[in-house]
Order: C-alpha cells, then structure tokens, then sequence
C-alpha cells in the first residue's frame, strides 16, 4: 500500500462487548494518534479498534482473540503494525508477538500469570510460559507502561514483565522525553484502567511516534543492550 503509514492496532481489556471507544483510554487514544504521521513511509497511522467489540469478550480466550487479532486487526500486505494491548489485551499482544514480526509493541498493564483467578487460568494465555527473547526479537520496539496504583495487576507483576523483556526505565510524562527502544514507564498515579485525564495518551503518541521514527519499517530488530527494570 504505497505511501500509506503504519496501523496502530488496539486491542482493549476483557469485559462487556460493543464498542469499546467510551471505555477507559480507548477512544481518547484513536483520536490522537488518528492522522499522526509516523514510520520510514511518511504516511499517517491509521488506528484500529474492534468494531463492536472483541469475541468472547468475558473470557478472553487465547484461541479466540489471537486469531481475531491477527486476521481482522493487523494489516497484510507488509504495512508495519503497532500492537496496543490492555491488561487481557496485553496478554494477547504478548503471545501474537510471540510468533510475528511487529514493527512495535505497546503493553499497559501488562501481567505474565493468572493472577490467581479462574477466568484467567482457563484463557490460555498462561499454560506455559512466554518467550520473551523471541518476542523482544520480533518487534522494532517496545514500550511497557505501568500503574503504581493499579488494583487489579500489582505494579509488582508489572516490573516481572519489564524485567522479563528486558526494557529500560523511562521518565513518565515528562516533555522533551526520548523513549528508550524497549521502555518501561510508571505513572506513580496511575490505576488500572488510565481513563482521561491520565497522561497515557500524549505518552502513547509520543512512544509510537519516536519508535516508528526511527525507520525500522516494521522489521523487527535483535535485541539490543537495553538495562532491566527494577524488580
């Protein structure tokens, strides 16, 4: 698709189905990265939500939502993808990442366990463990942003991933900041769910502006030397 820009796919949380624009910083983020330029074609992102919702919205399963990720949100045709997952929607990016090339990943409130609960345990996301190395291999860049005040995913779990992946400590919300190609951001306010005014939204826009930015063209790129996240 000659001059067009990336797709910044996002995929939310499990819980009602329909449209999911109203829900947390769901729509707030599609109107901001909507028409922003970004990546080594110029062209502007073009952002996807799931119209009318995820299938099996309650619970999320793995061998629903990875395929529905794969053949309704991302793009063929070699346009470079971005793939924004939120708590179980994080879980799904992680495993789509797992096996694909990306040209970014983008997690908030991301865990790596059930979290000792039922509906989690029975999606599949958790049945054995993540690949961090080849997920980390397979996207241009990451970004991983956490909430210390999160309810759901102790912020705990949140650095296990960091730590995992290996992402390097970036400052939250702080104008002029350049975003570490595989980044870990923590707002010291934030919650689970980041609905406006969280500053999430300039933050995602400023992350996937500078990693598209740095012409990788949706080819994935080793991994490099960044440091771990505190644990």
């Amino acid at each position: 698709m000659a001059g067009a820009g990336a797709v910044v796919a996002l995929v939310p949380g499990n819980g009602g189905g329909g449209c999911v624009r109203g829900c947390n910083f769901y729509g707030a983020a599609e109107a901001a990265l909507a028409g922003a330029r970004g990546g080594a074609r110029g062209g502007a992102l073009e952002v996807r939500l799931p119209e009318g919702g995820m299938p099996d919205p309650l619970r999320a399963r793995e061998a629903v939502w990875v395929p529905f990720i794969r053949e309704r949100l991302l793009p063929g045709g070699g346009r470079p993808a971005v793939l924004v997952g939120h708590s179980s929607g994080a879980a799904a990016a992680l495993r789509v990442a797992e096996a694909q090339p990306l040209a970014g990943l983008v997690l908030v409130a991301a865990y790596d366990d059930d979290l000792g609960d039922d509906l989690e345990a029975a999606s599949g996301y958790f049945s054995r463990p993540f690949d961090w190395e080849r997920i980390r291999q397979n996207c241009g860049f990451i970004a991983q942003f956490g909430g210390r005040r999160d309810t759901l995913v102790p912020v705990a779990v949140q650095r296990r991933v960091a730590a995992a992946l290996r992402l390097q400590e970036a400052d939250w919300a702080t104008p002029g900041t350049t975003f570490p190609q595989y980044a870990y951001a923590e707002d010291p306010d934030g919650d689970h769910f980041f609905a406006p005014p969280s500053p999430l939204v300039s933050e995602l826009g400023k992350v996937i502006e500078q990693g598209l930015a740095r012409g990788e063209g949706g080819d994935a790129e080793g991994a490099g030397g960044a440091s771990a996240a505190r644990s």
